[in-house]
């Protein structure tokens, strides 16, 4: 493989920058409906990618064979740039405590199916109408060569149980998923998560909502989101619109653009609103030490303390802000680019507590997770459907409410916010963007957080 990078190296020598890549993603997964065996999935896919650039275009090229690599240069100016940085050589391995092949995939199986009959049997109100699963297993290993012979090698395994249910109670029904469970390790994350207690929690507390929730009354009010909801909130309403390539519009046609084109103010939020992407942290979902590109990982504060501070930046997007790349450029596979990607987004958690949080809140509304969420194509617009609710009512978490919804503008939310509490947790999640598509695996979290006098409608 080694002799192969270099071979492709040597070909394509007379590009300004080149870089040849070796990509491999092996996954199973298996699927469980009801109890009953859905099917098992393995997937081994691998080969080579090949970027290089001159005068103002970045090419691309990739194939299972790297024989069949091939780029064309052609006499023209592009509109590519591509910054003088150093290219970094180093290896990351996150090593499993557990391999996966220590639990046979009948255990695996047997393991899931007990989670379904367990929750079967739970003494509920409210009727399980569905509840599937899907376990999943990958490692992703790369070797990336440049022109000047620095090498990045990367080994990450990941696990991730995701689930879904329905319930239903007289004319109300939900739809429930969860993403809690995602990170890059080996089976020990399994014993750490402790899944089947928080599936049965989560389960009983939904069906609380439905057959005891009262309808919420719409106005403005003061609102406390969870790490569910700031989670998906740092990802989307910032992680995706502080993408420099979003926003310079090379993504427009394909996943959206962002309200950034058009924001010419610093501040964006309170002091109380601190944003960061950081692939370093251990055991995460998006983990990284070294970008595609061969800039160190480290984390970015995209907002800190209210204020727009860095975009997530590559090698090529880096020179149209005169600044240089911040370590973003990610591929899913050797058969896609890379660009530049969010790794784990999250707000800053402060020092309260929960109870801290609401204590002053004569009434308001807490939203711990949600059942619907929407947001425009330039992420301004944002709108959320609670699922597990709960009116606060003179400082304490009082009855559940039926389905709250919060509507309006990032750019509004963000200067609400006036604290955040101390309970930082992430999600695992799956991040889609490029044509052709490419999904990464990342987090996103955040603490409590509470945005002051901000309307809540029904549905």
């Amino acid at each position: 493989m080694s002799k192969d990078l270099e071979d492709i190296i040597k070909k394509y020598s007379d590009f300004k920058y080149v870089e040849a890549r070796y990509h491999k993603n092996e996954s199973t997964s298996i699927m469980i409906m009801n109890g009953q065996l859905l099917g098992i999935s393995k997937e081994t896919y691998d080969g080579y990618g090949l970027r290089a650039y001159n005068n103002g275009i970045l090419y691309f090229s990739s194939s299972s064979s790297p024989d069949n690599l091939e780029l064309r240069s052609i006499d023209k100016l592009g509109w590519e740039e591509i910054g003088e940085e150093e290219i970094n050589s180093g290896k990351y391995e996150i090593k499993e405590k557990k391999k996966f092949d220590l639990m046979p995939i009948d255990e695996k199986i047997k393991f899931l199916k007990d989670l379904y009959l367990n929750v079967k049997n739970l003494k509920i109100d409210s009727k399980l109408l569905n509840f599937n699963l899907i376990y999943s297993e990958s490692i992703e290993e790369k070797k990336i060569l440049f022109n000047d012979n620095s090498l990045v090698e990367a080994y990450v395994p990941r696990i991730s149980l995701y689930y879904t249910f329905v319930l239903q109670h007289m004319d109300k029904t939900v739809t429930v998923w969860s993403d809690e469970f995602g990170a890059s390790g080996g089976l020990e994350l399994l014993d750490n998560w402790d899944p089947q207690k928080k599936i049965e929690e989560k389960i009983k507390e939904v069906d609380k909502v439905l057959t005891k929730g009262k309808p919420v009354k719409e106005g403005k009010t003061d609102v406390v989101l969870s790490s569910m909801l700031t989670g998906i909130m740092a990802h989307e309403s910032i992680g995706h619109p502080f993408e420099a390539d979003r926003v310079l519009g090379r993504e427009s046609a394909q996943a959206g653009m962002s309200y950034l084109r058009d924001f010419n103010k610093k501040k964006i939020g309170s002091n109380a609103v601190t944003v960061i992407d950081d692939p370093t942290l251990p055991g995460s979902n998006g983990i990284f030490m070294i970008d595609d590109e061969g800039i160190k990982a480290r984390p970015k504060y995209l907002i800190k303390n209210g204020e727009i501070n860095e975009l997530l930046q590559d090698r090529f997007s880096a020179p149209k802000y005169n600044t240089k790349s911040n370590g973003s450029a990610r591929a899913m596979s050797y058969n896609r680019e890379p660009i530049i990607r969010m790794s784990n987004t999250f707000f800053l958690p402060g020092n309260m507590s929960f109870e801290e949080l609401i204590s002053d809140i004569r009434e308001g509304v807490f939203i711990k997770s949600y059942m619907e969420w929407n947001i425009d194509d330039m992420r301004l617009g944002e709108r959320y459907v609670g699922l597990e609710s709960y009116e606060i009512k003179n400082g304490e978490l009082g009855d559940p409410l039926l389905f709250p919804v919060l509507e309006g503008k990032t750019t509004d939310f963000l200067p609400a916010v006036d604290a955040v509490d101390n309970n930082l947790r992430f999600y695992a999640g799956v991040c889609g963007k490029g044509d052709p598509d490419q999904g990464v695996p990342v987090w996103m979290g955040g603490p409590d957080m509470r945005l002051r006098n901000i309307r809540i409608k029904v549905m």
